[in-house]
């Protein structure tokens, strides 16, 4: 089906359209970086156009990635929907993975994120992190956050929110807000936030109120972006309406 052809309502064919576009503006500019692929402001102008195209879908574009990750078979490309899947949703496959090379790492990837997707893990991310997670001592003041201590929110990515703004509503905790970051400012290219973060968590929303607020603002302008994950959707529209 021609890509002007492709209805509103067949979500499915409009990303497989989407995501062939942004296939075929990479390949026809061999001598780029991984760093422009997924660039939406600097780089060749159809590379940006059909980028731009794709990443708008945001989290929806998930479960159309959890199926090509099934049928591929081309590490390149492996390589690159592992980088997309970051992009649009905040899941890191690669981030403190213990892997030095990540590209020669990919079929290692692909398996333990099928296999965690079909065992429920996504949807059922609130439960097991609340059973993974213990936040720090919090009468203990936080001057620099490890990265590394996020890494099971990163594994996660935009699944973990619930779970944040739950557990942001008992205690203030910088930790949990700077892995919300982490997560949503991966897919809103705003890493600038993150990292000044990190380095400073108690100089940007020092209150927990001022993190719920920013927390449940960002909840209510995506709601459009997780409609297609049904009972992540749901659990979304509870934290913008908390």
């Amino acid at each position: 089906m021609p890509a002007a052809s492709v209805s509103p309502q067949d979500p499915d064919q409009a990303h497989r359209a989407s995501y062939q576009r942004w296939l075929d503006a990479i390949d026809a500019n061999p001598a780029l970086g991984e760093a422009f692929w997924l660039d939406t402001d600097n780089g060749p102008a159809a590379l940006r156009k059909a980028t731009t195209g794709l990443v708008s879908a945001g989290p929806n574009l998930v479960p159309f990635i959890v199926r090509e990750f099934r049928t591929e078979t081309d590490q390149l490309r492996l390589y690159r929907l592992m980088l997309l899947l970051k992009r649009v949703s905040g899941i890191s496959l690669y981030f403190d993975s213990g892997e030095e090379n990540f590209y020669a790492a990919m079929p290692k990837f692909k398996a333990r994120f099928l296999s965690q997707w079909d065992s429920g893990d996504f949807e059922n991310a609130t439960v097991l992190l609340r059973k993974a997670w213990k936040d720090p001592d919090p009468t203990n003041a936080v001057e620099k956050i490890d990265p590394k201590s996020l890494t099971p929110f990163l594994r996660y990515g935009v699944f973990a929110i619930p779970f944040i703004a739950e557990s942001l509503e008992k205690q203030n905790s910088p930790e949990l807000f700077a892995a919300f970051l982490n997560i949503t400012g991966v897919i809103t290219r705003e890493t600038d936030q993150y990292a000044e973060y990190l380095e400073n968590p108690s100089r940007f929303y020092p209150t927990r109120e001022h993190k719920l607020t920013f927390v449940k603002g960002w909840a209510a302008k995506n709601l459009n972006k997780v409609d297609r994950l049904k009972d992540l959707h749901e659990k979304i529209r509870s934290v913008a309406a908390r």
